[in-house]
């Protein structure tokens, strides 16, 4: 397969020459290609150019990639249901702190662990997911409703939804602005979406510079500060209700360090010992009470945005 790659300028439009700010290749998976991150001088926003195109996007996601979950129930030791469960917590309670019960939409809902967890709770629940393999366990293992492919191709109806959620994937799509405007339609008037995306004014993104995971080219495609973000929302027909740091743990930190470690080209054995150490299963509890204040203080990796449905009429 031939790879195409693109440039691209701001979001919103501002034609001024962008900065650039550093160059990064693929340091996670070693796919080939050379990408540049930049910073609109307008409004600072942060995107990759060049990047890759639709067409070849798809090649820097293969199935290593992303370990997809199995079920919760079906794990084999009652300490790791109840770990994974309470890992999910803070997606479920932030649904619920803002919306009644009624229909929800995940989009990008890997094998299904969330949505199911969500019907748990009162909801009735849809999902959207690119990848085939994940969408075709939700259906089977979960029995849920799963779109394969793409949100702007789902022909969903609009004014269906009451909440609808994207968590670690508006930052992955080429076109956010289109991707919201969607969300928009598909909520009813009020309804609530959550998002949650990596936050490039957080203490990882300057402890570790161009190695932090959320520059994670050529996946991510762009980074929002406050000002950009609050534009977002803006231009898509959303008021913003809270933004909130939850959700960085040992794991986001640890992506950041293990790409820091990819970058640095260490030896292949020193490099195996050091990742087999830092995964050991103790370390994310071990450093629990860490990101805990690290998100109660604002300056987790993750910031989770709580917008409602402006009206349109």
């Amino acid at each position: 397969m031939t790879l195409a790659f693109e440039q691209v300028s701001c979001l919103f439009g501002h034609t001024a020459p962008a900065e650039k700010l550093f160059e990064r290749p693929d340091w996670w998976l070693g796919l080939p290609g050379d990408f540049a991150w930049r910073r609109c001088s307008e409004c600072g926003l942060l995107f990759l150019s060049p990047r890759p195109s639709l067409s070849t996007i798809a090649t820097y996601y293969p199935p290593e990639y992303a370990a997809y979950s199995p079920a919760i129930d079906d794990e084999r030791w009652p300490w790791m249901r109840w770990k994974r469960r309470r890992n999910l917590r803070p997606q479920v309670t932030a649904v619920n702190r803002y919306a009644a019960y009624g229909r929800l939409l995940d989009v990008g809902c890997a094998t299904g662990n969330y949505l199911a967890e969500m019907r748990r709770h009162g909801w009735e629940v849809q999902g959207i997911e690119l990848q085939a393999a994940a969408a075709a366990y939700a259906r089977a293992r979960f029995n849920l409703e799963v779109f394969t492919g793409d949100l702007l191709d789902s022909r969903l109806p609009g004014n269906h939804f009451d909440a609808v959620t994207m968590w670690n994937v508006l930052e992955h799509t080429h076109d956010p602005l289109t991707i919201l405007r969607e969300v928009h339609r598909l909520l009813k008037p009020g309804g609530l979406v959550v998002f949650s995306i990596p936050d490039p004014d957080s203490k990882e993104a300057r402890a570790f510079g161009p190695a932090w995971i959320g520059y994670d080219a050529p996946r991510h495609l762009y980074l929002f500060h406050d000002a950009s973000l609050d534009r977002l929302l803006v231009e898509t027909g959303f008021a913003l209700l809270e933004k909130q740091h939850s959700l960085a743990t040992y794991h986001t930190w640890i992506a950041s360090w293990h790409t820091q470690l990819n970058r640095r080209q260490a030896a292949a054995t020193l490099r195996r010992l050091l990742v087999k150490g830092a995964y050991l299963p103790f370390w994310p509890t071990l450093t629990a009470p860490y990101f805990h204040w690290l998100n109660k203080s604002g300056r987790g990796s993750i910031v989770t945005i709580y917008a409602h449905a402006r009206s349109t009429t």
